[in-house]
């Protein structure tokens, strides 16, 4: 049988990682690349790996990512965005150093194309129905399970081929360490993402919403998206994960070299009776299943923060100084569950909707969600001096942290100040904005 505890292994240190999506658009129109082509993502690839020695990753016999120095990778998304993905670091200061440097590099190279990488929440001028898929085998079988689940997935594409966020990982060092990072980091994870709404502008028009990207993750599986509602009691372990995720089917499993649909059964039943074909899951699968699984909070050898709206570019930084802040000062941590006492997982879901469209004016239960992300906020800050103080950190490191405070200060969100500059200054001209918004060249 399948041990799945053995993915929940605790780390030796804490560490970090960020993944950065960013949208790969013609500078001009603002559309998203093409793969094929002079001007498409392909061509950025393979750039990278003539100019940056970067070695190519290939699946179905199709770049499809690179592998960069130092252990990062620049991968192409499901509807051909990219994703720049760190290697682990101890320092949240030289992470961002190095993801700054790396992607400055890259926006130089697809500029040669005539592309543009694009920070955001949302690719916000392709339809739907344009978008470029990208040449991943997995992708049509995951289309088709989404189509079957009806209106229940109806905006499962637009978040598979349009979405953007940064998301964080972190470390635990024991039981009780996942205990605490598990439960706080659900917790907080709708409450502090009034912080980051930044998607309200979809197929050039503004939706008269804060974070589409939020509420279009509300329609995509239910079963396996939105709050892990278990992860808020205080006996909460790595065997609940194991025991939700084994409640649910796989969407495709690997076979050779290519993909096939993951039979319509609980990963728990396959376990015991096998796949069918005289085969049954080991290890790898089960990590594959795990990847099949899109909560805001995703526990499996890290824990993954992936419910905050991507930021401009100047801002970016900020999602994982907030997660590292709060997770990683045990004072902060503790700090923060207290305040976060007696919030439910209905109320969590509840304030997921309702942060999309109203930001810091929702409501978590009978609570503020605008003076609880303060709240959070000021415990982050409280976490990243103190990582300074002990010498972990470079001294100024809780500055990244400032474009939160400016949106505590001003009561004005980033989607806010999208809009206005959109049908301001940029003139509701998608050129303006990509040429505002873009990662600069470095």
């Amino acid at each position: 049988m399948v041990d799945g505890l053995a993915v929940f292994a605790p780390a030796a240190d804490e560490r970090i990682g960020i993944e950065v999506e960013l949208g790969l658009v013609d500078e001009r129109s603002g559309r998203s690349a093409p793969y094929d082509g002079p001007c498409g993502s392909r061509a950025l690839l393979e750039r990278a790996v003539r100019e940056l020695g970067a070695k190519p990753v290939l699946e179905g016999g199709a770049l499809v990512g690179v592998e960069l120095a130092y252990g990062a990778q620049l991968s192409l998304e499901l509807g051909g965005a990219v994703e720049y993905s760190s290697a682990p670091f101890q320092s949240l200061g030289a992470l961002v150093a190095t993801a700054r440097r790396d992607l400055r590099v890259i926006a130089g190279l697809a500029a040669r194309g005539g592309l543009a990488l694009l920070p955001g929440g949302l690719v916000p001028f392709t339809p739907r129905e344009r978008i470029p898929w990208a040449p991943k085998p997995r992708i049509g079988i995951m289309r088709r399970y989404f189509r079957g689940l009806g209106p229940a997935a109806a905006f499962a594409e637009n978040v598979m081929g349009l979405t953007l966020s940064t998301q964080t990982t972190v470390d635990y060092l024991s039981p009780e360490d996942f205990r605490e990072k598990l439960a706080l980091l659900v917790k907080a994870a709708p409450i502090a993402a009034a912080l980051f709404v930044n998607s309200p502008i979809e197929e050039g028009r503004p939706t008269g919403v804060l974070s589409r990207r939020m509420q279009m993750w509300g329609y995509v599986d239910p079963s396996r998206c939105g709050v892990l509602e278990f992860a808020v009691r205080p006996d909460v372990s790595a065997a609940d994960v194991v025991e939700w995720g084994s409640a649910l089917p796989m969407i495709y499993r690997r076979v050779g070299a290519g993909y096939v649909p993951g039979p319509a059964r609980p990963f728990r039943e396959l376990v015991e009776h096998g796949f069918g074909d005289g085969t049954a899951p080991d290890l790898d699968d089960w990590r594959a299943h795990l990847s099949q699984v899109w909560p805001q909070v995703r526990a499996r050898h890290t824990l993954e923060m992936r419910a905050f709206d991507g930021l401009p570019w100047e801002a970016f930084a900020a999602a994982p100084a907030f997660c590292v802040g709060l997770a990683y000062h045990a004072p902060a941590r503790r700090s923060a569950l207290a305040l976060l006492d007696g919030i439910t997982a209905a109320d969590l879901a509840q304030a997921s909707e309702d942060v999309a469209v109203k930001g810091l004016d929702a409501m978590v239960g009978d609570r503020s969600v605008g003076a609880t992300a303060e709240a959070l906020l000021g415990l982050a800050r409280q976490g990243l001096r103190a990582r300074v103080n002990a010498g972990w950190e470079r001294p100024g490191t809780e500055h990244l942290l400032d474009p939160l405070d400016d949106v505590v200060r001003s009561g004005v969100t980033f989607a806010e100040r999208a809009v206005s500059e959109w049908t301001g200054p940029q003139r509701e001209r998608p050129a303006a904005l990509v040429a505002a918004g873009r990662v600069p060249i470095g």
